[in-house]
């Protein structure tokens, strides 16, 4: 039962980590203004999905009670670290690194994913 509510968090996960962790082209240095570009909007989606699914399946599934009751900390503490060990991990892959405002942009992300949850079942 754990895998069937989860399927999709999962895969949307290992999407992140596939994304995430390729290696990129060359980025000229932007400022502070250019927080709002493209990118950052992509962190902030791909992590307010995230956290969406993941307090969606463990709210669901009944294998882990734990998991159930505790879905929203939960998903919300392994987004948001799943997050930082991402950005982590982009400074051993050529061309890529570790950008503090890809950090903020996730984890902005993680919290629009809790709303967006708590809007619609209210729990």
């Amino acid at each position: 039962m754990f895998l069937r509510y989860n399927l999709f968090g999962i895969i949307w996960f290992l999407l992140i980590l596939l994304l995430g962790l390729t290696p990129g082209e060359s980025m000229p240095v932007t400022s502070v203004w250019d927080f709002l570009n493209f990118d950052k909007i992509a962190h902030f989606f791909v992590f307010s999905v995230l956290c969406f699914l993941l307090i969606l399946g463990f709210s669901k599934q009944y294998t882990f009670l734990y998991f159930r009751y505790k879905a929203v900390p939960l998903a919300t503490s392994i987004s948001f670290i799943y997050g930082l060990a991402i950005e982590i991990g982009q400074t051993f892959i050529p061309e890529r690194g570790l950008e503090l405002s890809d950090i903020v942009a996730n984890s902005l992300g993680v919290f629009a994913g809790w709303f967006v949850f708590y809007l619609i079942y209210k729990i």
